[in-house]
């Protein structure tokens, strides 16, 4: 590759301890600016989830979750024994068909508690309210615990009679049409149970992130810093950041960004099926690191100097360029880089050179790196936010494919928090939690009912 080429994209994505410290810094500000009474300036939505007790590791009963988040949905029951050990004691998953999602709230939340009844027949006339945990994956706006009005379908549901209504209110209502004496105790979302989910054994975590397809952030609030919340109870509340649109309102390649926009970003955001919307999201989230990738190579071989200027049909198609991929050849150490040969063969239908392979391998590097640094500073923020719970060391709650199975984020990630945090701030460490999306539920229901 002609010199000077790859030293554009280097610089680009390169950055500093002091630029991730004035993203940190940014961060920071948007967080305060959502949680008070100007929070509609904020490209942090800092949504008030009313979960108000992490796990202690002393609950104890069964709890019953059902998570939504697509045309697939599971119902579970958990145990809990009181000493903080949790075990799933069943499990199943069930199928929406097009006319479930696409009918009416009556059909759609008719058939999950169908299901509910299939899974739970001893819950029929029970004496005891069975409490559940609904996590249920698209936006809402949240007025207590168990009280979520539905904004908008996403995903492919148009279910009328949904939105602009409490969706925890049309599921216990279908419930109780069947005579089961369950109560739907919590709506949450599966970053609020990433948390819930590690928290149960570890006392010291109080953030939970997800680092896939996309990504959030949701960790425990002082009441005292929540001044948009009308009526303050309590020592605070779990708040779901929504960190993905962090920026949105800011996007500039020059000037006035709150983040390190490059062009191939802004193009990146063009093609996107949302412009100028999760623009943090489109710097580090799954969907869209193998994109960028795509639209530096792009580039490169539109100006001759990648794959001999040739454009295969695959590369110059949107998301053509899967982040499974960009992994692989992150990961890839064979002679020549010959397995990134073979997946750019297969995978895009580009015949790449050995100097093609190094240049593709050093972009999804770049991209990589990038997308962990900026994770980190965001982590940081969040961190900071803690203040002195964070001083004896915290746990971070993550959950996400590209944290789980991407060669090289984690590490950076980790290594990138370590140089930027202050000396006073303890020992950080991320570490996995599974299935907030099912486990989380319940133990939002569990560590409730147990206040």
């Amino acid at each position: 590759l002609a010199a000077g080429v790859m030293d554009s994209v280097r610089q680009a994505f390169t950055l500093s301890d002091g630029q991730l410290r004035t993203i940190a810094g940014n961060m920071r500000a948007e967080m305060a600016l959502g949680l008070g009474a100007e929070a509609a300036k904020s490209s942090l939505k800092m949504i008030l989830t009313y979960v108000q007790h992490l796990p202690l590791g002393t609950e104890k009963g069964t709890f019953l979750a059902i998570d939504l988040g697509g045309s697939n949905f599971r119902v579970l029951s958990l145990a809990l024994d009181g000493q903080g050990n949790s075990s799933i004691t069943k499990e199943q998953k069930y199928s929406l068909t097009t006319e479930h999602m696409t009918s009416d709230a009556a059909t759609l939340f008719g058939f999950i508690a169908d299901c509910v009844l299939s899974f739970a027949p001893d819950a029929v006339g029970a004496s005891e309210p069975v409490p559940l945990g609904f996590t249920f994956s698209f936006p809402v706006h949240q007025t207590s615990i168990n009280k979520g009005y539905l904004i908008a379908w996403t995903k492919g549901f148009s279910a009328r009679d949904c939105e602009g209504n409490d969706v925890g209110a049309l599921l216990q209502q279908a419930l109780t049409a069947r005579n089961l004496n369950v109560s739907v105790s919590a709506i949450i979302n599966d970053t609020v149970g990433t948390l819930m989910a590690r928290a149960l054994t570890d006392q010291k975590c109080f953030i939970g992130l997800i680092f896939g397809t996309g990504t959030n952030a949701a960790y425990y609030e002082r009441t005292a810093n929540i001044t948009k919340w009308d009526q303050p109870a309590g020592d605070g509340m779990v708040v779901n950041m929504e960190w993905g649109g962090f920026g949105d309102h800011k996007t500039a390649v020059e000037g006035d960004s709150l983040l390190p926009w490059t062009v191939w970003d802004q193009t990146v955001d063009q093609l996107s099926l949302h412009p100028s919307k999760q623009i943090f999201e489109k710097m580090i989230s799954g969907k869209y690191l193998g994109e960028i990738a795509r639209v530096i190579a792009v580039d490169l071989a539109k100006k001759g100097l990648l794959f001999g200027g040739k454009v295969s049909e695959k590369l110059n198609t949107v998301d053509g360029f899967e982040s499974a991929l960009l992994s692989a050849i992150v990961g890839d150490h064979s002679p020549e880089l010959a397995e990134t040969a073979a997946g750019l063969q297969s995978g895009l239908g580009v015949a790449a050179s050995p100097a093609d392979c190094a240049a593709v391998k050093e972009i999804c590097e770049l991209v990589s790196l990038r997308a962990a640094q900026l994770s980190a500073a965001a982590t940081l923020a969040v961190i900071e936010q803690l203040g002195d719970k964070a001083t004896a060391g915290t746990t971070v709650a993550v959950d996400g494919s590209v944290f789980l199975h991407h060669p090289t984020f984690r590490k950076h990630l980790q290594a990138t928090l370590d140089s930027l945090k202050a000396a006073h701030v303890g020992a950080v460490c991320f570490e996995p939690s599974k299935d907030g999306s099912g486990r989380g539920a319940a133990l939002v229901v569990a560590a409730a009912c147990s206040h």
